[in-house]
Parts: structure tokens; C-alpha cells; sequence
């Protein structure tokens, strides 16, 4: 996952919630002192009996946890635009003086991990790559193999976006099994998985020929 589709998946969870206002993605308001545009990853407008309310969401996506710098610079921002209230959404948590800072501020820091926003934009995904834990394991490839006795053989697979991690499930044995580039995966129909080159290629028990899938 990329700080876009982190983004992308935060205002997705404000779009589907009830109730909220008009809820813009990625606009752009001038600063009350300067003039200049400001950059808001989320929007969020309400009328309130009659009094309009201006909500800035901000999207952290960060390896570590977020600091004070980051919750100082989220209050600057709404108070350039005018906002009533921020709040920061934050991929993996917030240190403690943060939290105290937010809390003496008014701003909500409200956690959307990785696992969480993934499930927001990425359809059918399967799992958080155990490996670089950065991205997902998408199962995009259904798929058949035509085998010698005339018979098929039907597997389901997929590659983590990021790190290439390859995921193989053979429907035919059961057999299932994960492959770094490089590696090979022998399932109990006796075929050969293997993921080389940022690609999934299969050797069919009997034929020496190396098959993409």
C-alpha cells in the first residue's frame, strides 16, 4: 500500500459513514492569511441548524508511530482553513506526548491500520503479506491446467503488490504453500509452482515445459 490508496481508503471510511455532510477528497482551500491553496486529503461540510462546520481529516501513513510535530502541524492546517475541527488518521498509532497534545487541542486521532484501509480499496484481497507487511496478497489469478490425461487441474493464486511474495492454492489437492522469487512449491498433484521474475510459472507433473500462469 501507498500513501494514495491510504489516503483513498480514509475517505472511503468517512464516505460510508451515515450522516456525515458533503465529504470531499483531495481539495484544495485557501489559507485565510496568504491566500495560497492549501492541500486537504478530507473534507468533511456539515450544516448544523443552520450553522455550516468545516472538518479537516488528515491521512498519516507512516511506517512509525506519528509525533507532536505531526499533530501541531494538522491543528496549523485547519486553523489556516478555517476548520472547526481536525482529525488525524493514523496507519500505525501515535506516540504518548502526541496523544497529549491532541487531547489539549481537540483533535481526534483515530486508528485505521493497514490491514483495515487495505480492506477499504484493494478488491478480493486475501491476506497482509507475512513478509514485508506493507501491501496484500491479491488472489486475481483463477485458473485452470490442462493435464495429460485430458483431465484439469484448478488452482487459485496471487503475488503481494509490493515485495512479490507469491500465494498458491491448489484447488485440485488442497495443497497451498507461499513462494519468495526464486522458489519452488511441489503440491500433492506432483506439480511444480515456482515464482521467478515477478511472475508465477507452473511445470506440470510429467511435461518438463516451465508454463506462466
Amino acid at each position: 500500500m501507498d500513501w494514495q490508496e491510504y489516503q483513498e481508503a480514509v475517505a472511503r471510511l468517512y464516505e460510508q459513514a451515515d450522516g456525515l455532510g458533503d465529504v470531499r477528497r483531495n481539495t484544495f482551500l485557501p489559507d485565510r492569511t496568504t491566500g495560497q491553496p492549501r492541500q486537504v486529503d478530507v473534507l468533511i461540510e456539515i450544516e448544523a441548524k443552520g450553522h455550516p462546520l468545516r472538518l479537516v481529516i488528515d491521512a498519516k501513513y507512516r511506517r512509525g508511530k506519528i509525533n507532536v510535530r505531526h499533530v501541531e502541524e494538522v491543528i496549523a492546517l485547519a486553523e489556516a482553513v478555517g476548520a472547526n475541527k481536525c482529525v488525524l488518521v493514523a496507519a500505525n498509532g501515535w506516540t504518548k506526548p502526541a496523544e497529549r497534545k491532541a487531547a489539549m487541542s481537540g483533535t481526534d486521532l483515530i486508528l485505521l491500520d493497514i490491514d483495515e484501509a487495505l480492506d477499504l480499496v484493494v478488491e478480493d484481497k486475501w491476506e497482509l503479506c507475512p513478509v514485508c507487511e506493507q501491501d496484500c496478497i491479491v488472489l486475481d489469478h483463477y485458473g485452470t491446467l490442462q493435464l495429460p490425461d485430458g483431465s484439469e487441474s484448478v488452482h487459485l493464486a496471487g503475488q503481494c503488490r509490493t515485495c512479490k511474495l507469491a500465494f498458491l492454492w491448489c484447488l485440485a489437492c488442497g495443497d497451498e504453500g507461499h513462494m519468495r522469487p526464486g522458489d519452488s512449491h511441489t503440491c500433492g498433484c506432483g506439480h511444480t509452482w515456482r515464482c521467478e521474475r515477478g511472475r508465477m510459472c507452473v511445470q506440470v507433473a510429467g511435461h518438463n515445459a516451465l508454463l506462466e500462469i
